[in-house]
């Protein structure tokens, strides 16, 4: 009977640990929930409007291009540049395709791999971009124009033009970039 009582006793202790280990992770997830939030909040960075920023079609160096084509995969960005007559497309899933001769590829290939798209974004850069704008030195300019659209998430539309979120989701940016020649 003593053994019954020993074992009762144990379990009790077991159930109660549990019971402060599940407390305690619940509490702490609840603290760094609460903790994000208020630092989100209190970021006024993070209420910026880029559409109505001073600089919505700003001249850019073709160093930030290039920069902006390496961030593409890595962020919620789509990046279009409108080159001579042609459209190159920089979208996760929907990349415009250049061959080694620096032409684009119509049989509509799919880069699978993160070597493909590495490859496919250096042809473009060294093939296309460089050598049709004459590389950083010769100091060629575009323009940027970019929006955001919502990614995903539910979002209501009242009549007044004013958006309602019933379930938060992300937004995509959509970058254009067009060759600059000043006036």
């Amino acid at each position: 009977m003593e053994n019954a009582v020993d074992a009762l006793k144990i379990a009790f202790a077991v159930f109660v640990f549990v019971l402060a280990i599940t407390v305690t992770f619940s509490v702490i997830s609840q603290a760094k929930s609460t903790a994000d939030n208020v630092l989100y909040y209190s970021d006024e960075t993070n209420f910026y409007n880029n559409l109505a920023s001073k600089e919505k079609n700003r001249i850019v160096s073709i160093t930030d291009v290039i920069s902006t084509l390496y961030r593409y995969r890595d962020e919620l960005i789509s990046v279009t540049l409108k080159l001579d007559g042609e459209e190159y497309i920089f979208n996760s899933g929907s990349e415009t395709v250049i061959k080694d001769n620096g032409e684009i590829d119509t049989n509509n290939p799919k880069l699978n791999s993160e070597e493909d798209k590495d490859k496919n974004l250096k042809n473009f850069i060294n093939k296309v971009l460089l050598k049709k704008y004459g590389g950083i030195e010769r100091g060629t300019t575009f323009k940027e124009e970019f929006g955001e659209a919502p990614y995903s998430g539910i979002y209501d539309i009242g009549t007044d033009g004013s958006e309602i979120t019933l379930s938060s989701g992300d937004k995509k940016v959509y970058i254009t970039y067009y060759p600059y020649l000043e006036e």
